[in-house]
Protein backbone atom coordinates (compact mmCIF):
# COMPACT_ATOMS: atom_id res chain seq x y z
CA UNK A 1 0.00 0.00 0.00
CA UNK A 2 1.08 3.25 -0.72
CA UNK A 3 2.58 5.73 2.34
CA UNK A 4 -0.07 8.60 1.30
CA UNK A 5 -3.10 5.99 2.13
CA UNK A 6 -1.51 5.02 5.47
CA UNK A 7 -0.92 8.47 6.41
CA UNK A 8 -4.21 9.51 5.68
CA UNK A 9 -5.82 6.32 7.40
CA UNK A 10 -3.49 7.23 10.61
CA UNK A 11 -4.77 10.79 10.64
CA UNK A 12 -8.03 10.06 9.96
CA UNK A 13 -7.76 7.88 13.38
CA UNK A 14 -6.43 10.27 15.11
CA UNK A 15 -8.49 12.91 14.17
CA UNK A 16 -11.78 10.56 15.26
CA UNK A 17 -10.09 9.54 18.44
CA UNK A 18 -9.68 13.13 19.69
CA UNK A 19 -13.30 13.36 18.46
CA UNK A 20 -14.49 10.25 20.37
CA UNK A 21 -12.88 11.84 23.95
CA UNK A 22 -16.48 14.41 23.98
CA UNK A 23 -18.12 12.01 25.26
CA UNK A 24 -17.87 11.11 28.24
CA UNK A 25 -20.86 8.68 28.96
CA UNK A 26 -19.85 5.04 27.86
CA UNK A 27 -22.33 2.14 27.11
CA UNK A 28 -22.66 -0.62 29.55
CA UNK A 29 -20.97 -2.93 26.56
CA UNK A 30 -17.17 -1.02 27.26
CA UNK A 31 -16.78 -2.74 30.29
CA UNK A 32 -17.65 -6.26 29.21
CA UNK A 33 -15.35 -5.78 26.03
CA UNK A 34 -12.35 -5.07 28.43
CA UNK A 35 -12.58 -8.28 30.43
CA UNK A 36 -12.59 -10.22 27.24
CA UNK A 37 -9.19 -12.40 27.39
CA UNK A 38 -6.72 -10.96 24.97
CA UNK A 39 -6.18 -13.97 23.32
CA UNK A 40 -10.13 -13.69 21.27
CA UNK A 41 -11.01 -11.27 18.58
CA UNK A 42 -13.66 -8.98 19.42
CA UNK A 43 -16.78 -8.20 17.60
CA UNK A 44 -19.49 -5.90 18.16
CA UNK A 45 -22.86 -6.01 15.62
CA UNK A 46 -26.03 -3.97 16.26
CA UNK A 47 -28.53 -1.76 14.38
CA UNK A 48 -27.13 1.17 12.90
CA UNK A 49 -27.49 4.25 15.23
CA UNK A 50 -26.55 2.47 19.02
CA UNK A 51 -23.40 3.77 19.43
CA UNK A 52 -21.05 1.00 18.10
CA UNK A 53 -18.87 3.40 16.04
CA UNK A 54 -17.82 5.78 19.23
CA UNK A 55 -17.77 2.58 21.22
CA UNK A 56 -15.07 1.36 19.21
CA UNK A 57 -13.21 4.51 19.27
CA UNK A 58 -13.08 5.11 23.12
CA UNK A 59 -11.84 1.55 23.36
CA UNK A 60 -8.85 2.28 20.55
CA UNK A 61 -8.72 5.61 22.86
CA UNK A 62 -7.60 3.79 25.89
CA UNK A 63 -5.46 0.85 23.83
CA UNK A 64 -1.97 0.70 23.21
CA UNK A 65 -0.96 0.86 19.48
CA UNK A 66 -3.99 1.29 18.53
CA UNK A 67 -5.57 2.60 14.95
CA UNK A 68 -8.87 2.59 13.49
CA UNK A 69 -10.65 2.78 10.18
CA UNK A 70 -13.57 2.25 8.59
CA UNK A 71 -14.19 -0.76 6.21
CA UNK A 72 -15.86 1.34 3.53
CA UNK A 73 -13.48 4.08 3.34
CA UNK A 74 -12.81 5.21 0.09
CA UNK A 75 -8.84 5.02 0.45
CA UNK A 76 -9.16 1.30 0.30
CA UNK A 77 -11.58 0.23 -1.83
CA UNK A 78 -8.98 -1.57 -3.95
CA UNK A 79 -7.16 -3.35 -1.04
CA UNK A 80 -8.82 -6.40 0.89
CA UNK A 81 -8.73 -5.87 4.61
CA UNK A 82 -6.16 -8.19 4.71
CA UNK A 83 -3.67 -5.99 2.72
CA UNK A 84 -4.77 -2.80 4.84
CA UNK A 85 -4.40 -4.83 8.13
CA UNK A 86 -0.78 -6.08 7.40
CA UNK A 87 0.19 -2.53 6.06
CA UNK A 88 -0.48 -1.21 9.44
CA UNK A 89 0.83 -3.77 11.44
CA UNK A 90 4.19 -3.17 9.47
CA UNK A 91 3.76 0.58 10.78
CA UNK A 92 3.87 -1.80 14.47
CA UNK A 93 0.14 -1.02 15.52
CA UNK A 94 -1.04 -4.09 17.38
CA UNK A 95 -4.53 -3.44 17.97
CA UNK A 96 -6.76 -3.27 14.84
CA UNK A 97 -10.15 -1.43 15.29
CA UNK A 98 -12.36 -1.93 11.80
CA UNK A 99 -15.88 -0.48 11.57
CA UNK A 100 -18.91 -1.53 9.22
CA UNK A 101 -16.57 -4.71 8.71
CA UNK A 102 -19.43 -6.12 6.63
CA UNK A 103 -19.04 -3.68 3.98
CA UNK A 104 -15.11 -5.31 2.79
CA UNK A 105 -15.58 -8.53 0.76
CA UNK A 106 -14.64 -11.91 2.21
CA UNK A 107 -13.76 -9.77 5.86
CA UNK A 108 -14.52 -13.32 7.79
CA UNK A 109 -11.85 -14.95 5.92
CA UNK A 110 -9.14 -11.86 5.74
CA UNK A 111 -9.81 -12.09 10.28
CA UNK A 112 -9.12 -16.21 9.94
CA UNK A 113 -5.87 -15.32 8.36
CA UNK A 114 -4.81 -12.22 10.57
CA UNK A 115 -5.66 -14.77 13.49
CA UNK A 116 -3.85 -17.49 12.70
CA UNK A 117 -0.52 -15.23 11.94
CA UNK A 118 -1.03 -13.52 15.81
CA UNK A 119 0.53 -10.35 14.47
CA UNK A 120 -2.52 -8.29 15.52
CA UNK A 121 -5.84 -8.12 17.74
CA UNK A 122 -8.56 -7.23 15.86
CA UNK A 123 -11.69 -5.47 17.32
CA UNK A 124 -14.68 -5.02 14.68
CA UNK A 125 -18.08 -3.76 14.44
CA UNK A 126 -20.75 -4.72 12.23
CA UNK A 127 -24.50 -5.30 10.97
CA UNK A 128 -27.12 -6.74 13.22
CA UNK A 129 -26.94 -9.51 10.54
CA UNK A 130 -23.62 -10.52 10.70
CA UNK A 131 -23.55 -14.32 12.06
CA UNK A 132 -20.07 -15.88 12.50
CA UNK A 133 -21.08 -19.15 12.92
CA UNK A 134 -22.81 -19.40 9.56
CA UNK A 135 -20.09 -17.62 7.66
CA UNK A 136 -17.37 -19.46 9.06
CA UNK A 137 -17.34 -21.92 11.95
CA UNK A 138 -13.70 -21.61 12.07
CA UNK A 139 -13.89 -17.93 12.73
CA UNK A 140 -16.07 -18.30 15.41
CA UNK A 141 -13.76 -20.40 17.73
CA UNK A 142 -11.94 -16.99 17.41
CA UNK A 143 -13.68 -14.53 17.73
CA UNK A 144 -16.14 -13.26 20.86
CA UNK A 145 -18.91 -11.43 19.24
CA UNK A 146 -21.35 -9.24 21.39
CA UNK A 147 -24.48 -7.35 20.78
CA UNK A 148 -25.10 -3.76 21.33
CA UNK A 149 -28.78 -3.07 21.81
CA UNK A 150 -30.55 -0.15 21.57
CA UNK A 151 -29.76 2.30 24.33
CA UNK A 152 -32.15 1.53 27.33
CA UNK A 153 -34.25 4.18 29.14
CA UNK A 154 -31.26 4.53 31.85
CA UNK A 155 -28.94 4.94 29.21
CA UNK A 156 -30.76 7.20 26.97
CA UNK A 157 -31.21 9.64 30.25
CA UNK A 158 -27.59 9.25 31.40
CA UNK A 159 -26.37 10.22 28.19
CA UNK A 160 -28.91 12.93 26.62
CA UNK A 161 -29.85 14.35 30.27
CA UNK A 162 -26.48 14.30 31.91
CA UNK A 163 -28.26 11.89 34.64
CA UNK A 164 -26.10 9.12 36.62
CA UNK A 165 -28.79 6.43 37.17
CA UNK A 166 -27.55 3.00 37.84
CA UNK A 167 -28.67 -0.11 36.54
CA UNK A 168 -30.93 -1.90 38.55
CA UNK A 169 -31.71 -5.42 38.40
CA UNK A 170 -35.14 -6.89 37.04
CA UNK A 171 -35.44 -8.55 41.03
CA UNK A 172 -35.10 -5.26 42.74
CA UNK A 173 -37.70 -3.92 40.68
CA UNK A 174 -39.65 -6.35 40.91
CA UNK A 175 -39.17 -5.98 44.47
CA UNK A 176 -38.68 -2.38 45.61
CA UNK A 177 -41.20 -1.27 43.31
CA UNK A 178 -42.18 1.30 45.75
CA UNK A 179 -38.90 2.62 46.90
CA UNK A 180 -37.70 2.68 43.38
CA UNK A 181 -40.54 5.17 41.97
CA UNK A 182 -40.19 7.28 45.05
CA UNK A 183 -36.79 7.64 44.20
CA UNK A 184 -37.20 8.38 40.58
CA UNK A 185 -40.44 9.74 40.67
CA UNK A 186 -39.66 12.67 37.79
CA UNK A 187 -38.50 10.26 34.89
CA UNK A 188 -41.91 8.84 35.28
CA UNK A 189 -43.68 10.67 32.51
CA UNK A 190 -40.67 10.31 30.17
CA UNK A 191 -41.04 7.04 29.32
CA UNK A 192 -42.86 8.42 25.96
CA UNK A 193 -40.16 10.64 25.22
CA UNK A 194 -38.04 8.02 25.38
CA UNK A 195 -39.97 5.67 22.78
CA UNK A 196 -39.87 8.85 20.19
CA UNK A 197 -36.23 9.52 20.46
CA UNK A 198 -34.65 7.09 22.16
CA UNK A 199 -32.74 3.72 21.33
CA UNK A 200 -30.64 5.03 18.47
CA UNK A 201 -27.91 8.15 19.51
CA UNK A 202 -28.25 10.33 16.74
CA UNK A 203 -28.17 13.97 17.62
CA UNK A 204 -31.18 16.61 18.76
CA UNK A 205 -31.17 18.03 15.06
CA UNK A 206 -32.03 16.35 12.11
CA UNK A 207 -32.74 12.88 14.34
CA UNK A 208 -35.38 11.73 12.15
CA UNK A 209 -33.26 12.63 8.68
CA UNK A 210 -30.65 10.45 10.02
CA UNK A 211 -32.92 7.91 11.23
CA UNK A 212 -34.99 7.41 7.97
CA UNK A 213 -31.30 7.40 6.08
CA UNK A 214 -30.55 4.72 9.07
CA UNK A 215 -33.58 2.52 8.13
CA UNK A 216 -32.95 3.12 4.34
CA UNK A 217 -28.90 1.70 4.82
CA UNK A 218 -30.32 -1.44 6.79
CA UNK A 219 -32.76 -2.60 3.77
CA UNK A 220 -30.36 -1.84 1.03
CA UNK A 221 -27.29 -2.53 2.46
CA UNK A 222 -27.19 -4.87 5.23
CA UNK A 223 -29.78 -7.26 4.28
CA UNK A 224 -28.03 -7.38 0.77
CA UNK A 225 -25.91 -10.09 2.80
CA UNK A 226 -28.98 -12.05 3.44
CA UNK A 227 -30.05 -11.56 -0.03
CA UNK A 228 -30.18 -10.04 -3.12
CA UNK A 229 -32.60 -6.60 -2.88
CA UNK A 230 -34.78 -5.77 -5.46
CA UNK A 231 -37.17 -2.27 -5.46
CA UNK A 232 -40.49 -4.33 -4.77
CA UNK A 233 -38.49 -6.20 -1.65
CA UNK A 234 -37.10 -2.48 -0.19
CA UNK A 235 -40.50 -1.66 -1.08
CA UNK A 236 -42.06 -4.49 0.90
CA UNK A 237 -39.66 -4.11 3.77
CA UNK A 238 -40.73 -0.30 4.33
CA UNK A 239 -45.04 -1.16 4.47
CA UNK A 240 -44.18 -3.92 6.55
CA UNK A 241 -42.65 -1.88 9.56
CA UNK A 242 -45.21 0.72 8.75
CA UNK A 243 -47.82 -2.07 9.16
CA UNK A 244 -46.68 -3.21 12.65
CA UNK A 245 -46.30 0.65 13.60
CA UNK A 246 -49.77 1.05 12.97
CA UNK A 247 -51.46 -1.87 14.11
CA UNK A 248 -52.52 -3.09 18.17
CA UNK A 249 -51.24 -5.68 19.75
CA UNK A 250 -51.46 -9.12 17.78
CA UNK A 251 -52.81 -7.76 14.97
CA UNK A 252 -49.93 -7.60 12.48
CA UNK A 253 -49.97 -11.79 12.01
CA UNK A 254 -48.49 -13.58 9.00
CA UNK A 255 -51.64 -13.94 7.21
CA UNK A 256 -52.88 -10.01 7.46
CA UNK A 257 -49.16 -8.82 6.59
CA UNK A 258 -49.39 -11.21 3.35
CA UNK A 259 -52.98 -9.52 2.76
CA UNK A 260 -51.98 -6.29 3.55
CA UNK A 261 -48.68 -6.58 1.32
CA UNK A 262 -50.02 -8.48 -1.26
CA UNK A 263 -47.75 -11.47 -1.00
CA UNK A 264 -46.91 -15.27 -0.26
CA UNK A 265 -47.72 -16.01 3.30
CA UNK A 266 -44.17 -17.45 2.99
CA UNK A 267 -42.89 -14.25 1.88
CA UNK A 268 -44.15 -12.86 4.74
CA UNK A 269 -42.84 -15.31 7.08
CA UNK A 270 -39.43 -14.10 5.05
CA UNK A 271 -39.58 -10.38 5.57
CA UNK A 272 -40.12 -10.71 8.93
CA UNK A 273 -37.43 -13.50 9.42
CA UNK A 274 -34.65 -10.65 7.30
CA UNK A 275 -36.31 -7.73 9.18
CA UNK A 276 -35.70 -9.81 13.10
CA UNK A 277 -31.57 -10.70 11.87
CA UNK A 278 -31.72 -6.74 10.62
CA UNK A 279 -32.64 -5.95 14.30
CA UNK A 280 -35.53 -3.27 13.08
CA UNK A 281 -38.43 -5.87 14.34
CA UNK A 282 -38.18 -8.23 17.62
CA UNK A 283 -40.53 -11.95 17.40
CA UNK A 284 -41.57 -12.78 20.71
CA UNK A 285 -42.05 -16.10 20.80
CA UNK A 286 -45.40 -17.81 22.28
CA UNK A 287 -44.44 -19.89 25.81
CA UNK A 288 -44.57 -23.56 25.27
CA UNK A 289 -45.41 -23.64 21.45
CA UNK A 290 -43.60 -23.36 18.26
CA UNK A 291 -47.20 -23.52 16.02
CA UNK A 292 -48.70 -20.36 17.29
CA UNK A 293 -47.57 -16.85 15.82
CA UNK A 294 -44.99 -14.53 17.49
CA UNK A 295 -46.26 -11.10 18.43
CA UNK A 296 -44.31 -8.53 16.27
CA UNK A 297 -42.55 -5.15 17.67
CA UNK A 298 -40.58 -2.92 16.50
CA UNK A 299 -37.22 -2.01 18.08
CA UNK A 300 -37.24 1.92 19.69
CA UNK A 301 -37.99 4.46 18.17
CA UNK A 302 -39.42 3.33 15.03
CA UNK A 303 -43.39 2.69 15.93
CA UNK A 304 -43.18 6.78 16.64
CA UNK A 305 -40.89 7.38 13.47
CA UNK A 306 -43.66 5.96 11.40
CA UNK A 307 -46.49 7.50 13.10
CA UNK A 308 -45.14 10.96 11.81
CA UNK A 309 -46.80 9.66 8.80
CA UNK A 310 -50.13 10.39 10.12
CA UNK A 311 -51.56 7.60 12.32
CA UNK A 312 -52.36 7.63 16.20
CA UNK A 313 -50.23 5.00 18.03
CA UNK A 314 -52.04 2.44 19.72
CA UNK A 315 -50.85 2.95 23.35
CA UNK A 316 -51.32 -0.45 24.49
CA UNK A 317 -48.71 -1.57 21.43
CA UNK A 318 -46.61 0.92 22.79
CA UNK A 319 -46.50 0.29 26.13
CA UNK A 320 -46.03 -3.13 25.28
CA UNK A 321 -42.75 -2.45 22.98
CA UNK A 322 -41.34 -0.69 25.86
CA UNK A 323 -41.64 -3.31 28.14
CA UNK A 324 -40.50 -5.73 25.47
CA UNK A 325 -37.30 -3.69 24.03
CA UNK A 326 -35.94 -3.93 27.85
CA UNK A 327 -36.88 -7.64 28.91
CA UNK A 328 -35.40 -8.73 26.00
CA UNK A 329 -32.11 -8.05 26.72
CA UNK A 330 -31.73 -9.10 30.47
CA UNK A 331 -34.18 -12.43 30.47
CA UNK A 332 -35.80 -14.62 28.25
CA UNK A 333 -39.56 -13.40 27.29
CA UNK A 334 -42.29 -14.73 25.76
CA UNK A 335 -46.02 -14.49 25.37
CA UNK A 336 -48.58 -15.93 27.02
CA UNK A 337 -51.57 -17.23 24.85
CA UNK A 338 -54.35 -19.07 26.15
CA UNK A 339 -57.31 -21.69 24.50
CA UNK A 340 -60.14 -19.50 22.45
CA UNK A 341 -62.05 -17.13 24.54
CA UNK A 342 -59.41 -17.69 27.99
CA UNK A 343 -57.85 -14.35 29.16
CA UNK A 344 -53.94 -14.48 29.91
CA UNK A 345 -51.56 -12.08 31.45
CA UNK A 346 -49.56 -10.58 28.33
CA UNK A 347 -45.60 -12.56 29.43
CA UNK A 348 -43.90 -14.22 30.82
CA UNK A 349 -40.21 -12.98 31.91
CA UNK A 350 -37.86 -15.63 33.61
CA UNK A 351 -40.06 -17.33 36.27
CA UNK A 352 -42.56 -13.89 36.59
CA UNK A 353 -45.95 -13.56 34.71
CA UNK A 354 -46.43 -9.71 34.16
CA UNK A 355 -49.36 -8.10 32.26
CA UNK A 356 -48.82 -4.73 31.03
CA UNK A 357 -51.47 -2.39 30.88
CA UNK A 358 -53.05 1.36 32.18
CA UNK A 359 -53.02 2.33 35.68
CA UNK A 360 -56.39 1.02 36.20
CA UNK A 361 -55.24 -2.42 35.17
CA UNK A 362 -57.17 -5.46 37.13
CA UNK A 363 -56.21 -8.37 38.37
CA UNK A 364 -58.38 -10.91 36.39
CA UNK A 365 -55.37 -12.43 34.49
CA UNK A 366 -53.83 -13.20 37.91
CA UNK A 367 -50.32 -12.01 36.86
CA UNK A 368 -47.57 -12.19 39.38
CA UNK A 369 -47.12 -7.99 38.40
CA UNK A 370 -48.90 -5.64 36.37
CA UNK A 371 -46.36 -2.90 34.94
CA UNK A 372 -48.52 -0.02 34.66
CA UNK A 373 -48.13 3.92 33.11
CA UNK A 374 -48.28 5.98 35.88
CA UNK A 375 -46.76 5.77 39.76
CA UNK A 376 -49.04 3.33 40.88
CA UNK A 377 -48.16 0.95 43.30
CA UNK A 378 -49.09 -2.19 46.17
CA UNK A 379 -51.18 -4.98 44.80
CA UNK A 380 -48.34 -6.33 42.09
CA UNK A 381 -48.47 -2.96 40.30
CA UNK A 382 -44.79 -2.09 38.80
CA UNK A 383 -44.37 1.64 37.18
CA UNK A 384 -43.99 0.79 33.95
CA UNK A 385 -41.12 2.94 33.76
CA UNK A 386 -39.13 1.49 36.26
CA UNK A 387 -38.15 -1.36 33.37
CA UNK A 388 -35.89 0.72 31.66
CA UNK A 389 -33.63 0.71 34.08
CA UNK A 390 -32.37 -2.65 33.86
CA UNK A 391 -29.65 -2.21 31.28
Amino acid sequence: MEGRILSSLIATSRRLMAWAGKFGERRFLYDELGLIDEEYYVGIKGVRGVGKTVLLLQLARNTEKSVYFSADSVLIKPFTLYDVVKALAEMGYRNIFIDEIHRKPDWSEDLKSLYDEHEVRVFFSGSSSIDIVTLSADLSRRVVLKELPPASFREWLNIKRGLSIPKHPLEEILSRAFDLSNMYIELAGLWREYMEKGGVLYPESGFYDALENSIRKVILEDLSALREISVKYETDAYRLLYYIAKSAPFEAKYSSIAKELGVSKNMAIRLVDDLSKAGLIYAVQPCGSSRKEPKLYLTVPLRMFFARKGFNVNIGALREEFFVNHMRWVSPICYLKGARGEKTADFKVGNAIIEVGEKSKSRYQRPDYIAVDGLVTGRGRVPLFLFGLVY
